[in-house]
Parts: C-alpha cells; sequence; structure tokens
C-alpha cells in the first residue's frame, strides 16, 4: 500500500517536471521573440530618424530653392515695373507737349471756313447713280397714274350708277306722286294752309301799318297828311316785309348748315325717297290709322331724322369716335 502511494507520488512529481520544463521552453521562447521585437524595434527607429533626417535636409533645400527663384521672380517684376513707370512718364511728358503745341497752334493760326455743298436725295448713297434712281422715280410716276387713272374710273362708274339709281328713285316717285291723289290732296291743303297763314299775317301787318298812318290826321295840309299817312304804310309793311325775309333766309342758313354738318352722305338722300316712297305709296292706309297730313308728316320725319344724327354724331364726338 505504502509503495503504491510513493509510485503514484513520483508520477505526479515526474508529471509537475514537465510541465515546469514546458513552462520554461514557452517562457524562453517568448524572452527570444521580445528581444527579436526590441531589436527590429530599435532598427526602425534608427531607420526612422535616418530618413527624418534626410527629408528635411532636402525639404530645406527645396525651400532654398523657391525662396531664391521667388526672389529672381520679384527682382524680374520690379525691373519691369521701374521700366513701364518710366515709358509712362515719357508717354505723359510727350502729350503734355503735344498739347502745349496743339493750344498754341489753335492760338495764333487763323480759321478759314470752306463752304460745302449739301448732297442731294439720290447723293446718300455712294452706290446709287443718278440714273437709277430717275428711273426708280419714272417707274413710280408710271405706277401711280395709272392708279390714279383706275380710281377715277372707279369713281366715275360708281358715281354714274349711284344718279342713275337716285334719278330712277325719284322719277318713280314723282309719277307715283302725281298720280296719287290723297298726296295731291294733302300738298294742295299744306300749302293752301301756309298761303292762308301768310295772308292773315299780311292783313295784320296792314291793318297795323293804317292805324299807325292815322297819326297824320292831325296835320292840317292834306297833301303832307297824305304823303305822310303812306310813308308810315310802306316803312312798317316794308320793315315787316324785310324783317321775315331776313327771318326766312337765317333758318335756310340754318338748316342747311345743319344738313351740311350732320346729314350731308348718302343716308339723307336714302331717307328723303324711302320716306316720300312709303307716304305715297301707302298714303291711303297712312291716312286710316293717322289723320295727318303726309306732307307735314314728311316734315317731322325729316325733322326726327336730323335730330338724332345730331345726338348721334355730338355722342361720338364726345367720346372720342371721330
Amino acid at each position: 500500500m505504502i509503495e503504491y502511494e510513493n509510485s503514484k507520488s513520483d508520477d505526479q512529481l515526474e508529471e509537475l517536471l514537465l510541465l515546469t520544463e514546458q513552462m520554461q521552453e514557452e517562457l524562453d521562447q517568448k524572452d527570444r521573440t521580445i528581444e527579436e521585437l526590441r531589436v527590429q524595434l530599435d532598427e526602425s527607429l534608427t531607420l526612422n530618424e535616418r530618413l527624418n533626417s534626410e527629408n528635411r535636409a532636402g525639404n530645406i533645400q527645396a525651400l532654398k530653392n523657391d525662396l531664391r527663384k521667388t526672389k529672381e521672380l520679384l527682382q524680374s517684376e520690379k525691373k519691369k515695373t521701374h521700366t513701364a513707370q518710366a515709358m509712362i512718364e515719357e508717354c505723359r511728358d510727350k502729350q503734355r507737349q503735344a498739347e502745349q503745341e496743339r493750344d498754341y497752334a489753335l492760338s495764333h493760326q487763323k480759321k478759314v471756313e470752306i463752304p460745302v455743298e449739301k448732297p442731294v436725295l439720290y447723293q446718300k448713297c455712294g452706290n446709287c447713280k443718278q440714273t437709277a434712281y430717275l428711273k426708280a422715280k419714272e417707274r413710280y410716276d408710271t405706277q401711280r397714274e395709272k392708279l390714279a387713272g383706275r380710281y377715277k374710273a372707279k369713281t366715275a362708274i360708281y358715281e354714274a350708277l349711284m344718279f342713275l339709281l337716285i334719278w330712277y328713285s325719284v322719277s318713280t316717285t314723282l309719277f307715283q306722286m302725281i298720280r296719287s291723289k290723297i298726296f295731291i290732296s294733302d300738298c294742295v291743303v299744306f300749302f293752301d294752309t301756309i298761303a292762308t297763314f301768310t295772308q292773315t299775317i299780311a292783313g295784320w301787318v296792314v291793318l297795323a301799318g293804317k292805324n299807325v298812318a292815322q297819326i297824320s290826321d292831325g296835320i292840317s295840309n292834306p297833301v303832307v297828311a297824305g304823303i305822310i299817312n303812306w310813308l308810315i304804310r310802306i316803312l312798317i309793311c316794308g320793315g315787316c316785309l324785310v324783317g321775315v325775309g331776313i327771318l326766312l333766309a337765317f333758318i335756310e342758313i340754318k338748316i342747311a348748315g345743319l344738313y351740311k354738318k350732320y346729314c350731308w352722305d348718302m343716308i339723307t338722300i336714302m331717307v328723303i325717297l324711302v320716306s316720300m316712297a312709303i307716304a305715297i305709296y301707302f298714303g291711303d292706309w297712312i291716312k286710316e290709322v293717322l289723320p295727318i297730313n303726309l306732307l307735314f308728316l314728311l316734315l317731322f320725319v325729316q325733322l326726327v331724322y336730323v335730330g338724332i344724327r345730331w345726338y348721334v354724331k355730338g355722342w361720338r364726338e364726345n367720346r372720342g369716335y371721330v
């Protein structure tokens, strides 16, 4: 039993010794590895220092070279700047000298005016010739004359057609008016009324003159009284006649001015013809509906027409359309 235990303890010791040897070998190996790494580190540091020293020397040399080149460039630029400044000063001196000479010449020389002929229209272009201009002008005049002739011919044809149309309308209307008993009777009544009114006014004027002429009855001399009586009558009647004539002339001038200003066109002629045709052709129907004198109706239509044209033209002028 004791021997068994001793052998067991020997085996354990041997194992421990083996483990110890293995551990020692591992430690020795690690020491060698550490030493190798230290040597490599030293070599690396040495190499690094050598490289750094070489790089610093190269950089310093490169910087020196750059500085030298920069200095040379600065010196060359300074030389160029000085040269340019000298040239500028020289140019300024020449300019001042030229200005002085110009001022002296202007102040001491005589001024002579040279007349220059103004070029005519065709000489504005240096390449153009007078013959080409004359030919172009001749073609223009010929074309203008042709167009003017065509325009005059068309205008004449248009005016002739319009004249024939108006003549046909007027003649047809007049013939129908002559045949229309109602329109003729209304015209007779209209002018008879005007004549009656005129006779009445004339009778009043004569009576007024006669009454005023009675002033001469107080004169003892019958011859002088008769002369004064007739002079008073003539003066009153003649004055009234002249006044009526002036009034009628004034009214005619105003009506003609209104027509010329507002109604002097083909529209007025068409309105007159159409209104006359309606009054003549449909006079009996109009008389049945509206018992009014046809001639007075025509004059009233013209009055309304002139009023409308006057209002329309004034409205357009106020709004800037004309």
